[in-house]
């Protein structure tokens, strides 16, 4: 294949993957996108193949994270080329794990045989969750808003219909390999073979999926209704900075302009929801008293963000990123300290080692809270996420296994300024509903507040950059999903068996080049140094991502000792 056109198609399955995501959700595109890179990857071989899978990471998330650039420059004081560095450096950190797939995808391949559509959609569902991703973006999470199909993720997780695409995109392909091949008849026999496997996994996914929409609709007959108010005054960043220098209640007054307005024309209002920060400190604090008089004038309850700062054992002050439930009266429920602090937002990660990044503006310096907290209140018993949290699936599964029944999601996404985050933001959101079958509310000060069902669709939602308040009638369900109690069960699956044909794979090759040394010492280092870097940038790591790392670079290893072992041998010298 022509130099050219091989990085022209990595290049576009990796770039189109932003037109497959919101804001535009093309995800008609999605079951034929990958087709051009697996055409070129089975060119491809060793070293050269991971460049190619790596081309493809950088290309995807270059194009659906462009916004990185945006909030760089809104978060710190670095200049245009350093924040287009950030990106840079972001796709290349977070898109290897499309490398590691392209370097074992001939191994995979060729080990099994006429199935390797399924082999190779197995291989990338297993590198894909392996990879601690800072925003876990899956492929399948394209059908997010198509519950006719998506909700099988409530047995199987969104993995399912990452392998479902994939394994669309390897039969198309197996079909115009055979084709360029020669055959006779290039579509039928093991195409229609693995098109029959496709077709069954998605026959199940529409059955699932229909036997479950029946259960939420039952269940929502029954349910009872809360009426939660969502507000967002669209107070940005540098709107903010503006006021609160002109009064520093200034936030605080728009917030409750907006309620108390919203009240007065709508007193059955059961709650209302500000976002992340809407309160300046401590619900408890003096200059939050206007707040608690309002709760206990309207006898509405209050669920808003805020923050809380202590002097810690060194003497220094010690900051949260907080949330709190003012009950209705005014009383003040048990105080929620962030869990999962956004790097480079709310604290700059390696700054203990490198000083110079402390002079890089803007960043915060908030500590980790120390776990969920379930509030039982008359209109359902709820978790806060704030922020970045709602989008971490392992992190929600915690609070919904603790007796959860709807999700709070507080945020604010001010700092990504008019691009496609809000979008994603919610996207990523909205899947926990579908996965855990309860509903979601999400207030944002700059938007997009949403109400969620538990069918994962997004019912209302309000428009980016625009003073409003939602109001949701949430009917309060909590239907079990299998996923809920068995964790990822079927991307394991797909770890195990796609790790089983790699290594028969490689073990299978006869020569050892320089290609396959330069594909296995990239690996090595990356699955060394990824949960490493992605420990530092995120404290809030599980023990499976370490778990899921660990067994990556076993299987390098065994790989490598199991080739170098069965290498071919230097030819003898003839007379």
């Amino acid at each position: 294949m022509h130099l050219a056109l091989l990085l022209a198609a990595l290049i576009f399955s990796g770039a189109v993957q932003a037109l497959e995501s919101p804001p535009l959700n093309w995800w008609l595109l999605h079951p034929v996108s990958f087709v051009p890179a697996i055409l070129a990857l089975s060119t491809l071989r060793g070293g050269r193949a991971l460049l190619g899978g790596w081309l493809i990471g950088i290309a995807a998330n270059m194009a659906i994270f462009y916004w990185v650039v945006h909030t760089v420059r809104s978060f710190s004081n670095l200049p245009l080329p350093a924040a287009i560095a950030c990106l840079l450096a972001f796709s290349l950190f977070w898109g290897f794990y499309a490398g590691i797939w392209g370097w074992g995808f001939h191994a995979v391949k060729e080990r099994a045989g006429d199935w390797w559509p399924i082999g190779i959609a197995a291989w990338f569902a297993a590198c894909e969750y392996l990879n601690p991703q800072l925003f876990p973006y899956y492929q399948g999470v394209s059908f997010y808003q198509v519950p006719r199909v998506f909700l099988v993720t409530a047995v199987a997780g969104v993995p399912y219909m990452t392998f479902c695409i994939l394994l669309c995109n390897g039969v198309v392909a197996q079909g115009i390999l055979r084709q360029r091949a020669g055959e006779e008849k290039p579509w039928s026999g093991p195409v229609l073979r693995n098109g029959a496997v496709l077709l069954a996994l998605v026959l199940f996914a529409f059955g699932y999926s229909a036997v479950r929409l029946g259960k939420i609709e039952a269940a929502e007959a029954e349910a009872e209704t809360s009426r939660i108010a969502l507000v967002q005054t669209n107070l940005d960043v540098f709107t903010l900075r503006r006021l609160s220098r002109e009064s520093k209640t200034a936030s605080l007054d728009a917030f409750l302009d907006l309620s108390k307005r919203t009240w007065g024309k709508d007193p059955d209002i059961d709650a209302f929801v500000w976002p992340e920060g809407a309160l300046r400190g401590a619900a408890d604090y003096r200059r939050n008293r206007p707040a608690r008089r309002f709760v206990a004038e309207s006898g509405v309850e209050l669920w808003s963000g805020g923050s809380f700062s202590k002097r810690g054992d060194d003497g220094r002050r010690v900051h949260y990123n907080s949330a709190f439930r003012v009950h209705r009266g005014g009383k003040i429920g048990p105080r929620y300290d962030k869990n999962i602090l956004l790097p480079f937002g709310e604290f700059m990660p390696l700054e203990d080692l490198l000083p110079i990044l402390k002079k890089i503006q803007g960043v915060g310096n908030y500590n980790a809270g120390d776990g969920l907290h379930v509030y039982e209140t008359p209109h359902g018993n709820f978790v806060f996420l704030i922020c970045y949290e709602a989008i971490r699936h392992r992190y929600v599964r915690g609070g919904v296994r603790e007796g959860a029944d709807l999700l709070v999601n507080i945020t604010y996404d001010a700092w990504f300024g008019d691009t496609s985050n809000p979008t994603q933001h919610l996207m990523l959101s909205a899947i926990q509903s579908a996965q855990f079958g309860m509903p979601l509310v999400r207030a944002a000060t700059t938007g997009i507040s949403a109400h969620v069902d538990a069918r994962g669709v997004i019912v209302q939602e309000t428009d980016v950059f625009t003073e409003d308040v939602l109001i949701a009638d949430v009917k309060r369900v909590d239907v079990p999903s299998p996923y809920r109690t068995l964790g990822d069960w079927f991307v394991w699956l797909c770890v195990l068996g796609s790790g089983l044909l790699l290594l028969l794979g490689q073990a299978g090759e006869r020569t050892w080049g320089r290609g396959a040394w330069f594909g296995w010492g990239v690996i090595a280092v990356g699955t060394l140094m990824i949960p490493k870097l992605a420990w530092l940038a995120n404290p809030y790591v599980l023990v499976g991502d370490w778990l899921c790392w660990a067994y990556a670079c076993a299987a390098v290893i065994g790989v490598g000792v199991l080739a170098w072992r069965r290498r071919a041998p230097a030819p003898e010298e003839t007379p």
